[in-house]
């Protein structure tokens, strides 16, 4: 039931702003503060979030497809552990963050633990 309630709950996260970023991402790049100049930050920002939203599918099919919920976790707990440590050095490096970088980091370190604890039930 657990496996059920986390996949749902990640595969709406990820197909939202996955597809967010993909149809609009001027107005999804404005949601966590900065914008795009360039037609290649278009593009950059699109692939980006268009890798979120392919990890929304995954996150569906692992509902009905058993032996994909480890590496669907596994998948997640890597991504979200990259931008945790990123975060981390990024507040070493420039300082204290604001509310809004906070809480993007809360959101992802949540998500790599819950993941990677997953991933270690899973496998």
């Amino acid at each position: 039931m657990i496996e059920y309630i986390l996949l749902i709950l990640l595969a709406i996260e990820y197909l939202y702003f996955g597809l967010l970023g993909l149809i609009d991402p001027a107005s999804t790049s404005a949601l966590v503060a900065f914008t795009l100049n360039e037609t290649i930050s278009f593009s950059e920002f699109r692939a980006y979030y268009s890798f979120f939203t392919f990890l929304g599918l995954l996150c569906v099919i692992a509902i009905f497809e058993k032996q994909l919920r480890a590496k669907t976790y596994f998948v997640l707990a890597l991504l979200n552990g990259s931008f945790v440590f990123g975060r981390v050095v990024s507040i070493l490096h420039d300082g204290m963050p604001d509310q809004l970088l906070w809480t993007v980091f809360i959101v992802d370190f949540c998500v790599f633990v819950i993941s990677a604890w997953r991933y270690n039930v899973l496998r």
